[in-house]
């Protein structure tokens, strides 16, 4: 019972902390704020927390886990369908999705969730990016990476006449036109590969 009642605290002030970034900016957050959206003592706050880093960094945790957004991603081909899963599920908080992009706290929120996102799409783009030229391969990883984020779809959204739902759609468009130029590299080049190929003829 004191377990749960624990679990059931420490998931009331994740959920302050996201609610503190929602309707404050990065510079005005702060333990005792979520303290209080919580409706705990600052000293329960820093029984399950350390610091406000260790603080934002579970929050962030903890809503990519409550928006239920898989991390892995399995192959080239996913990385747009999985942009859009992760998007539409944090556009539901659009005032959330600008914060975690727009303030520090947010980025920092972020932070560790996007290193394994950066990951995976790494990971799954090295099954194209082998076939291609060293420095076509780190542009197109680092572009796409970029793209497969809440920051490039909130940036085209305010800049442009777009909606959310637009702007998401513009990205993802962008993702799979990256990932077919670099499927067709990849197979102009094994093509090239077995033209260069002596014929049996040639060998004899």
């Amino acid at each position: 019972m004191r377990q749960r009642q624990a679990q059931q605290v420490r998931a009331a002030i994740l959920e302050a902390a996201l609610v503190a970034l929602e309707e404050m900016t990065g510079d005005e957050l702060s333990m005792a704020n979520i303290a209080g959206l919580a409706g705990v003592s600052l000293r329960t706050v820093y029984r399950h927390f350390s610091d406000r880093a260790a603080l934002l960094e579970a929050a962030g945790n903890h809503l990519y886990a409550s928006l239920d957004v898989a991390i892995s991603i399995a192959a080239p081909e996913d990385i747009a369908s999985s942009f859009r899963v992760a998007a539409r599920q944090l556009s539901k908080r659009p005032k959330l999705a600008r914060a975690l992009v727009q303030s520090r706290a947010g980025r920092a929120s972020r932070s560790r969730v996007r290193s394994q996102r950066v990951q995976a799409i790494s990971g799954a783009l090295e099954q194209l990016t082998g076939g291609v030229e060293p420095s076509a391969a780190v542009a197109a990883t680092a572009i796409i990476t970029h793209l497969c984020s809440a920051a490039a779809w909130v940036q085209v959204a305010e800049e442009s006449v777009l909606s959310d739902e637009q702007a998401q759609e513009a990205v993802a468009w962008a993702i799979e036109t990256l990932v077919s130029s670099l499927k067709s590299q990849v197979s102009g080049r094994r093509r090239d590969k077995v033209a260069r190929r002596p014929s049996h003829e040639e060998l004899s």
